[in-house]
């Protein structure tokens, strides 16, 4: 089919198969495609607004400023030869088919694999409904040999062994192992379910109880195909198994999208007849009976997206997905908070990689903030307390989160938390190249702060409108804003803020040309920052670096770039990995590395477009210029494939080639 149609849909139930088997295909056809196959899950994606999103950030693609994203995703397969696979689309049908429609309009080589419960019906597709495993005929041979090659007795007794190691195939049990599939139809995830219960009954007794279960269930919806009475007649007969606070507990886990840690568990599934010290055995029990799935090396659960969906329902009819969602929402707040205190310290890495798996469930809980009762306050927290992590990547992502927070009609009073997200919304705003509304934000977040009387918050507030003064040139105003600011750290005694605000002057001497006096600035932010954020002091010796080399300093570059590169922070987000990239470039231009310069340039420029930073205005200016001689020295035709040349290259890639080369260097040259 996919020989013949561009947009193939695999359909079928819920724990039919359809993952596995667009997997499977698409490792098949991969290598037919010059630009690879990627998959694109959409089971936690819970609002059709977001699916663009999850597309984008599958394949690494960000939107430009003021244009919708869904134009930068036709861009990007426009030329490419790519396969992708969009899974689990049956929830967010209307917009996988307006996406499957724009994208294979705009991408004359692409390929689209989608799996649904029904097909998109978007002009051109094929849809392939998949059948389930074939059952055992009961007027065939039951004998344990005959029953070994059917492939829903094959699962079905995997599964029960992994639940009771010593669980074997006989003539005696053959029959009801052999009912047992066929009244399942074949179908993976109730065979999943079924042979979970091997653990604690026998096979006749699954069999009794599975055939009861699907008379009643029948009798209840003649409408529905019996595949979906027979999946439904399995969730809901485990379900029934469940003991009260099981069952409890499920439906609560139900309102996570995309996994969750046991931390979120215990406070979204305690509270009135669940005793959080009970949760971690309930959770247990939960994944004893493949109800909840757990990863090991993630450290994460997750519900299957059909019991998920299975569980959301009770929960409404139980009248406590509202409660459920607060609690959410509570823990997320708590979270944010938790963040705020530790980003910056020795655990970075592991919040880093904690907030990356839980970006499903923070859209949650910031969707949950604008209705819920003193959501306002909880949108607020959550802007203050993952400032950080937005600038580690997707900030395009989270640019109309934060405004939308800000917007809150319950988020309006002037107090130093509306204060700090205004700052926040400055900075998504500044980097996103929205600088004129990032100038407004800036200067709302420093009126507050000289109401509120906190010398702290001002010189905070003032740091963030001094840059994006400069970006909006008012350099007299970023001048009185930052020495302002400067002078109240002193007073305070805040190194971190004593650095933020000399590397502000020194960004605007930069950019005024007064290169030695930038110097002298970016110097005492050195002073003042060194030790406290390795990001920080990274982005200080690249400062330091790239005015170097507009001095056509370099033997001092080298020494400030290389000092970076020590700090071990290059890869720690996507405002550090730029400078190194573009300060690589810019030696290797006074080096006349012609060819190599504007690799690393076109390097650095596609990891700007992935993440959205189109708002840094001075190292725009001063990378311009570097790279101007290395384009007249090559010329147009061999410039142009220099600079593909790198963005043909990943993030990493571009790392290592420019930290390899810069260790090739001599390493003598006078200290800075």
């Amino acid at each position: 089919m996919l020989a013949h149609h561009r947009l193939v849909t695999l359909t079928g139930v819920g724990g039919i198969g359809k993952t596995r088997l667009a997997l499977q295909l698409a490792a098949a056809v991969a290598d037919a495609h010059a630009d690879g196959a990627w998959f694109a899950d959409l089971a936690p994606v819970s609002d059709p607004r977001l699916v663009v999103n999850a597309v984008a950030s599958t394949l690494g693609v960000k939107e430009d400023a003021g244009r919708p994203l869904v134009e930068a995703l036709q861009r990007f397969v426009e030329d490419r030869t790519l396969l992708l696979v969009l899974d689990n689309c049956e929830h967010l049908l209307e917009a996988c088919a307006s996406l499957a429609r724009d994208l294979l309009q705009a991408g004359r080589k692409l390929t689209i694999v989608a799996t649904s419960r029904e097909p998109l019906h978007v002009p051109g597709e094929a849809a392939f409904p998949l059948p389930p495993l074939p059952a055992p005929d009961p007027r065939s041979d039951l004998s344990p040999d005959a029953l070994h090659e059917i492939a829903s007795v094959r699962l079905f007794l995997d599964r029960a062994i992994e639940a009771r190691p010593d669980f074997a195939l006989t003539r005696e049990n053959a029959g009801a192992v052999a009912r047992i599939c066929r009244d399942l139809d074949g179908i993976p995830l109730a065979l999943e379910l079924a042979a979970a219960r091997a653990r604690s009954m026998s096979v006749d007794t699954i069999a009794d109880h599975l055939t009861d279960r699907f008379a009643l269930l029948k009798g209840r919806d003649r409408t529905a195909l019996p595949r979906q009475q027979t999946l439904r007649a399995a969730i809901d007969w485990s379900y029934d198994l469940l003991a009260p606070p099981e069952r409890t507990l499920l439906q609560r886990l139900s309102v996570f999208a995309g996994g969750f840690a046991f931390d979120a568990a215990e406070v979204v599934g305690a509270g009135d007849d669940i005793d959080p010290s009970d949760v971690l055995d309930l959770l247990g029990q939960l994944v004893d009976k493949s109800l909840v799935a757990f990863s090991v090396q993630r450290e994460r659960y997750r519900l299957l997206e059909t019991v998920r969906q299975y569980a959301r329902e009770r929960l409404a009819e139980a009248g406590g997905e509202a409660k459920s969602r607060d609690r959410h929402l509570e823990f997320y707040v708590a979270l944010a908070q938790r963040a705020k205190a530790e980003f910056g310290g020795p655990r970075q890495d592991m919040w880093h990689a904690r907030l990356d798996a839980e970006r499903e469930n923070i859209l949650l809980a910031f969707d949950r903030a604008r209705i819920a009762a003193g959501g306002g306050a909880a949108g607020l927290a959550m802007v203050c307390g993952f400032n950080q992590w937005f600038g580690w990547g997707l900030v395009a992502t989270w640019h109309p989160v934060v405004l939308e927070a800000l917007a809150h009609p319950d988020a309006q009073r002037e107090t130093v938390a509306r204060c700090r997200a205004l700052y926040v919304g400055a900075q998504v705003t500044y980097l996103t190249g929205r600088h004129d509304e990032s100038f407004a934000l800036a200067q709302g977040s420093v009126r507050i702060a000289r109401a509120c009387g906190d010398p702290h918050v001002l010189a905070e507030a003032l740091y963030r409108l001094g840059y994006v003064a400069i970006a909006v040139d008012r350099g007299a105003e970023a001048h009185e804003h930052f020495v302002e600011g400067l002078a109240l750290a002193r007073q305070a005694s805040d190194s971190v803020l004593v650095a933020l605000h000399s590397s502000g002057l020194g960004e605007l001497c930069s950019q005024q040309d007064r290169l030695e006096l930038a110097e002298t600035h970016y110097l005492e932010a050195l002073r003042a920052g060194r030790g406290e954020h390795p990001g920080d002091t990274l982005c200080t010796l690249a400062n330091l670096a790239r005015n170097a080399i507009a001095l056509h300093a370099e033997a001092k570059a080298l020494q400030y770039l290389r000092e970076a590169v020590a700090t071990g922070a290059a890869r720690d987000s996507v405002l550090t990995i730029d400078p190194i990239l573009v300060c690589c470039a810019g030696v290797a231009a006074l080096r006349e590395e012609w060819a190599f310069a504007l690799r690393l340039s076109g390097a650095a420029a596609l990891h700007r477009e992935q993440h959205g930073l189109l708002g840094l205005v001075v190292e725009a200016q001063f990378h311009a210029a570097s790279m101007a001689p290395a384009r007249a020295a090559l010329g147009t035709e061999a410039a142009d494939a220099a600079f593909a040349a790198g963005r043909a290259l990943s993030t990493e890639a571009a790392l290592r080639e420019a930290e390899a080369w810069l260790a090739s260097l001599p390493a003598d040259g006078p200290a800075p």
